[in-house]
């Protein structure tokens, strides 16, 4: 301050005419001490006379004999917020300017509480958003809080609250505060709990993630009790590890630290303090002030004018001056001059801009109050004598010189460019680990600067980075970048799910669901799948399908050939044998059977239009086929034998030609239905994610299963029907005893059908599976077919010959007389179809006859009649 106004005393060009002087006094860092110490000057300012009171007794006023009266213009400082905020209060009662080169705290910048109160130095509000970026910039996003119970701390403490939750609408990540300590370090049992609890907890941190940097608001004078207790709690907690990791403290420190303070780093502070990230002011360095200091010495004007050097020089040299008591012994402090590195306080710069800040305020002021009294400064007026009287200098208005003048010199609202220089404290260590007292490597580093709201940071030269190189390449960390998180980071695949402390758990999203954040998990559509990154969704493709090589296609396929062999072989057998009107169903049955194995390999083959159009069409036309002629033989066997019961009326509808035409009718109605069906809803494909999974896509027709078994339906009825009609006749004589070999089908029929229901439902998950139980479901409903009502015939005609003639049976006979009318060869598997009917007329009266007579009686028809075998 002193260099500052030597400076401006003795610029020609400003004030003019008036020189400035101080009144320098040492707050002590206390905020009372700081108020007595205003109360002084102040009194001497209004004066400490008040003459109201008082007459003479001539009546005459009183006259006042103290003349002078300090002159002040404004008041410089202080440095501390909390000694700043008490002299500030003290100051707008008298209106008198204040500027702070020091005072940080956020709320100094409210006008309304601090009208004649400015600053040249930066809020806390913009150091706490610096220091929220430095976090951000090293992924810190968990970081824990200590400051101390002051003006700066609270304050502090409040700003870096308010820029750690803003996260600039989600374009920043939020910085959460683990825990946050207020303390008092004058009570050191309560601060050393204090840290110890802040470290307990970063010690025990889960095994996802820890916090291990502090960020630090307190004055000076405090961070040196701070390092010192923390060293001390360091030491009784012993080694320091996390996940098997040595673990230390990283402080973040706001710009309260002072980098030329040196007991910082006595005895093993350094520990403690090690690799502290620090904020100073960001200031150029002053080269004229740089030699300004480097001259002072004992003895002369410009250093006996300061007391405050003397015991700087005390302390630096271990010196005493000669008027010191007890100096004997000591090294005499008049033959020490400035030696070694110097390295001005960051505080310098914004100490010359407030003074010359006051300067320039009083130059405007003086040249618009008392424009008649300037002296010009040219070459005719330079050596002139300079006019000192100035009215409105005498006795300044508070309130127009801080809002007309001062505020004007170049400051926006009171407070000074929002900038910083990060520093990185990196103590030179020896071979053994220990601080080297001799070295002469600074032991801060300057690493970054944060300017307006811009951070730039060289990461190679923090002090990890640093350290590191300093390790053999084999064991060097890859990344050793301390790290301060709540949880590592989520693995792609996984959301963050936010817990009530401001911190998260990982949960894994869904395999079908992609991430549009990290804290949400939202579903594909079926199709898509999640991209390798889960930050969007891509289209699948695989597509899978029924293949002929596996087991699935294999074991059908085989019962169908089999199939479709046999029933060949029943057609070889039957065709030069079988000459009865009744073969016409019994072909259809047999092609039936064929159609019925042909399905098998519509259902295993490729989907595509055509095979999908045939199996909705081909499958119920099968069935039909098969049961409608089943139905008709059942139908037609129950109404000749009701029928001859009641008269001798041949039955309608009964024969070769009118039960193709019947089985005929049945099955159109089912084929027509699957026509219009088919022409309602077009056979294609359609690509299904419901059966194997979202991600993998089957290919299906475009039909669901449940309308494919719609089709089934009116084949349900014509089995049901069958069974009811193979019930009704299974009491017919045993030469029509085809309809119990019908009722065998259809009841293990109705059981396969059934079982073989409940199974595909049940097997929807896997669709080769359904495709195969459905597959060899028909088949078998062939191969029941073919066994019951086929393979009698075959075994008689291949291997008991001897009963494929006609049999005399008297008890069977209707007449010799039409027995031997009728033809020598007659087989035992042929019939006359008009005959039948009498046959089986003369049957039901040769029975009630035979009960009374108990011989046999020539029926009354005359009709010729003989045995017939279906």
């Amino acid at each position: 301050m002193l260099y500052a106004i030597d400076k401006v005393n003795n610029d020609s060009n400003l004030l003019r005419g008036m020189k400035l002087g101080a009144l320098i006094m040492d707050s002590c860092s206390t905020p009372a001490f700081a108020l007595n110490q205003s109360l002084d000057f102040v009194r001497d300012l209004i004066g400490t006379s008040d003459l109201s009171g008082y007459q003479c007794s001539d009546g005459r006023a009183p006259v006042d004999k103290q003349s002078f009266r300090k002159s002040v213009a404004a008041v410089v400082g202080g440095s501390y917020s909390s000694v700043t905020v008490q002299v500030a209060n003290l100051l707008r009662l008298f209106q008198i300017a204040q500027i702070s080169p020091a005072s940080t705290n956020n709320d100094l910048s409210d006008k309304k509480r601090f009208e004649f109160f400015a600053r040249t130095v930066p809020s806390d509000h913009y150091q706490a958003r610096a220091m929220v970026s430095i976090a951000r910039e090293f992924n810190w996003t968990y970081v824990s809080l200590l400051y101390t119970a002051d003006e700066y701390g609270d304050q502090g403490a409040d700003s870096f609250k308010v820029a750690a939750k803003d996260t600039n609408n989600g374009t920043y990540r939020q910085i959460c505060i683990d825990d946050s300590k207020r303390v008092d370090t004058e009570k050191e049992k309560e601060t050393k709990k204090a840290i110890h609890e802040l470290m307990q907890k970063m010690q025990t941190s889960n095994d996802y993630g820890w916090g291990q940097v502090i960020v630090l608001f307190a004055n000076t004078d405090s961070i040196q009790k701070i390092m010192n207790i923390t060293s001390q709690v360091m030491e009784e907690m012993g080694e320091w590890k996390v996940n098997g990791k040595k673990k230390k403290i990283i402080w973040l420190a706001s710009e309260g630290w002072d980098r030329n303070n040196k007991n910082y780093m006595v005895d093993s502070l350094w520990k403690a303090a090690d690799g502290a990230i620090v904020l100073m002011l960001k200031s150029p360095s002053i080269p004229g002030f740089d030699e300004y200091y480097k001259s002072l010495r004992p003895g002369t004007p410009t250093f006996d004018r300061n007391s405050w050097l003397k015991e700087l020089w005390r302390e630096k040299y271990n010196c005493r001056f000669s008027d010191d008591p007890e100096w004997n012994g000591r090294d005499r402090c008049e033959k020490k001059m400035h030696t070694g590195a110097f390295h001005a306080d960051d505080k310098v710069q914004f100490t010359i801009n407030a003074v010359y800040a006051i300067a320039y305020a009083l130059d405007a002021m003086y040249r618009d109050e008392c424009p008649s009294q300037m002296v010009q400064n040219t070459w005719i007026t330079r050596n002139s004598p300079k006019i000192l009287h100035c009215d409105a200098m005498n006795k300044i208005d508070g309130t127009k010189f801080y809002k007309n003048y001062l505020l004007k010199v170049n400051f926006n609202e009171g407070d000074g460019p929002a900038s910083y220089t990060i520093l990185n404290y990196q103590p030179d260590l020896d071979e053994k680990g220990n601080i080297d007292l001799n070295s002469t490597k600074a032991p801060y580093v300057e690493v970054g600067e944060w300017l307006e709201g811009k951070l730039t940071i060289n990461h190679s030269l923090m002090h990890w980075n640093v350290r590191n190189d300093e390790l053999p390449e084999d064991k060097r960390i890859k990344n050793p970048q301390p790290a301060s998180v709540c949880m590592e980071e989520c693995k792609p695949h996984q959301r963050k799910q936010i817990t009530d402390n401001c911190c998260w758990a990982c949960v894994d999203c869904h395999p079908y669901q992609y991430k549009p954040n990290e804290t949400t998990c939202v579903d594909c559509e079926l199709g898509l799948k999640p991209s390798f990154d889960w930050s969007r969704c891509v289209k699948v493709e695989k597509l899978v399908y029924m293949e002929w090589g596996t087991p699935y296609a294999i074991v059908p396929s085989i019962m169908a050939t089999l199939g479709i062999v046999a029933t060949l072989f029943v057609i070889g057998v039957f065709t030069p044998v079988v000459k009865a009107s009744g073969r016409e169903l019994s072909y259809i049955l047999l092609g039936a059977m064929i159609l019925c194995y042909m399905m098998t390999f519509v259902l295993l083959a490729k989907p595509s239009a055509v095979t999908c159009g045939i199996k909705r069409i081909g499958i119920g036309f099968a069935f039909s086929t098969l049961y409608a002629a089943m139905f008709v033989k059942t139908n037609r066997i129950a109404r000749i034998f009701a029928q001859a019961t009641r008269t001798a009326v041949r039955p309608c509808c009964i024969s070769p030609l009118s039960q193709v035409g019947l089985t005929a009718a049945l099955v159109g109605f089912q084929l027509g239905y699957c026509l219009i069906w088919l022409m309602v809803k077009p056979a294609g494909v359609k690509e299904d994610f419901e059966l194997v999974g979202r991600f993998t896509a089957v290919l299906t027709c475009n039909v669901p299963d449940h309308h494919f078994l719609y089709s089934l339906i009116y084949d349900v009825i014509l089995v049901v029907l069958c069974t009811v009609y193979a019930v009704k006749t299974r009491q017919v004589p045993e030469n029509f005893n085809e309809t119990k070999f019908i009722g065998f089908s259809m009841y293990t029929t109705c059981v396969l059908w059934v079982a073989w229901i409940s199974f595909y439902f049940g097997t929807k998950s896997n669709f080769m599976l359904q495709i195969s139980s459905l597959s060899i479901c028909i088949s078998m409903s062939a191969n029941v077919a073919l066994v019951c009502i086929f393979s009698p015939k075959v075994w008689i005609i291949l291997f008991e010959k001897h009963k494929n003639v006609r049999k005399p049976d008297g008890e069977y006979m209707l007449s010799k007389r039409s027995f031997n009318n009728n033809r020598a060869n007659s087989t035992y598997l042929t019939s006359d179809e008009p005959s039948q009917y009498t046959a089986l007329l003369a049957e039901q009266r040769r029975k009630s006859e035979y009960s009374s007579t108990r011989k046999l009686s020539q029926p009354s028809t005359g009709s010729s009649a003989q045995d017939t075998f279906l």
